[in-house]
């Protein structure tokens, strides 16, 4: 029989391939923002998962809470980045960064 952590960790890196099969295959910039934070999202549950098995369930809600603050400029400093290069070159494609050098 397969245990809860075993399953926990099989839908994790389940997830963390999505965000990261996303951001690979995409030249659009939301779509890599969208899959870094399906990949962030899969990181908050392995650490409750191994708060939880370890009985620090506490000290991994205090992380989460870190992460989540960290998250939040990461995604507001990305997307401020994502409108300015939207403005200069009317593309969100990752390959008209190169027109970004001055």
């Amino acid at each position: 029989m397969i245990n809860s952590f075993t399953l926990d960790w099989f839908f994790i890196t389940l997830i963390f391939s999505a965000g990261l099969y996303c951001m690979l295959v995409s030249r659009n910039l939301l779509r890599q923002f969208i899959g870094l934070e399906i990949m962030s999202k899969s990181c908050l549950l392995a650490v409750i998962s191994v708060g939880s098995v370890t009985g620090n369930l506490a000290l991994a809600q205090a992380l989460i809470i870190t992460m989540i603050v960290i998250e939040v400029v990461v995604v507001a400093v990305g997307l401020s980045l994502l409108v300015k290069n939207y403005r200069l070159t009317n593309s969100i494609d990752i390959w008209s960064l190169n027109n970004l050098r001055g």
